[in-house]
């Protein structure tokens, strides 16, 4: 297996990795306005085939009317014959590695479910205490998801995103 991390992601690839999407993703983000990112960490296995895969890039936050430049994940994801192996802990150090590298952020987060807490927590993320806002359909809203962030972040506060949710 080898990963790499790359801008853009080849349409086939993503096709490959998301063809059952409807288990893939939650229901509850299907009718939400996501925002694309352009930095993709790849696993592949031996045969070259996609198997996993983590989006980021760099956004801007506010908290209580405070910028603060984060690291947005989207699209975790692993072929349900790889899921068990540990990519996505090989990816998510991947992801932190390389968004340092080139996007000069070290705080790192995702949206999820709440039913997926935990599994981000053993990735090292905590909850958010605060509120979050997010841009849905050109309208500030309060988030239906839990907002999970890796590295430092302001203890609590109102959080306001200047787009979708990514």
């Amino acid at each position: 297996m080898r990963i790499d991390t790359k801008k853009g992601i080849l349409e086939s690839d993503w096709h490959y990795l998301t063809q059952w999407k409807e288990r893939v993703f939650p229901e509850e983000g299907r009718s939400k306005e996501w925002t694309p990112v352009s930095w993709h960490s790849i696993a592949y296995s031996e045969a070259n085939d996609p198997i996993g895969h983590i989006g980021f890039d760099r956004f801007e936050v506010l908290i209580d009317a405070v910028p603060h430049l984060v690291i947005g994940i989207g699209g975790v994801v692993v072929r349900p014959e790889y899921q068990g192996q540990g990519i996505p802990a090989l990816l998510f150090n991947e992801v932190h590695d390389q968004a340092r590298k080139h996007l000069g952020a070290g705080v790192f987060t995702l949206f999820c479910p709440s039913r997926l807490v935990t599994y981000y927590e053993k990735h090292g993320y905590q909850r958010y205490p605060g509120a979050v806002y997010l841009l849905q359909q050109g309208e500030k809203v309060l988030s239906t998801f839990e907002f999970m962030h890796h590295g430092d972040l302001a203890a609590v506060g109102k959080v306001v995103l200047q787009s979708e949710p990514w």
